[in-house]
């Protein structure tokens, strides 16, 4: 197959109820932009997306995509491979690339914005996302790239000393509501999320 060529896949939202109408999206997508979207789901395990590609279809949270099934050969495949981003774990941490700190607690997690974490509350000395990055100081290190999120990840373990500090900082969180959710999570992990 080649790797211009397109493919017409059609997008079904898993929201949909046996109530809801849902409407069917039919959009044409290169091989490429096809690999991109298996991913964040299987993996870069080639062997794992040929047979995906195979299948024809494939469940990403919001959406399943369907399309008729194709047979990718190896040596195209890892062509694409080579292209995408992968882990580096030598890269240096840089916060003004940060673009979501997320909180982890087993599978549930809680998404903040660096925009939001970064405001800083009238008289305060220093915001929210000050605080955090003197957390991530102590201990962070490069974890992996998220195909999902298009990022490199950066990860703290949260013991007891960390979360006395993250408590301490949670005033500083604007709004209240998002600093009562964070408290009650209580994280065993912080990612900063960082765009390339």
């Amino acid at each position: 197959m080649s790797a211009h060529q397109k493919i017409r896949v059609k997008l079904v939202s898993e929201a949909a109820e046996y109530v809801t109408v849902s409407h069917v999206v039919q959009r044409d997508f290169t091989l490429h932009e096809l690999v991109e979207v298996i991913l964040p789901v299987v993996g870069t395990d080639a062997s794992r997306i040929r047979q995906m590609m195979r299948v024809g279809t494939i469940s990403t949270g919001d959406y399943r995509y369907r399309w008729e099934g194709v047979e990718v050969g190896a040596e195209e495949l890892n062509a694409i491979l080579e292209t995408l981003p992968r882990a580096e774990p030598q890269r240096p941490f840089e916060p003004e690339r940060v673009i979501v700190v997320r909180f982890r607690r087993g599978q549930e997690t809680l998404d903040l914005p660096r925009e939001s974490a970064a405001r800083k509350a009238l008289f305060a000395k220093q915001s929210f996302w000050e605080g955090l990055l003197g957390l991530a100081s102590k201990g962070l290190r490069y974890a992996d790239y998220s195909h999902a999120d298009k990022a490199d990840v950066f990860s703290l373990t949260v013991d007891a000393e960390t979360w006395q500090n993250l408590r301490g900082l949670l005033p500083l969180l604007k709004p209240k509501s998002a600093a009562e959710r964070l408290e009650r999570l209580r994280p065993e992990t912080i990612e900063w999320l960082s765009r390339r």
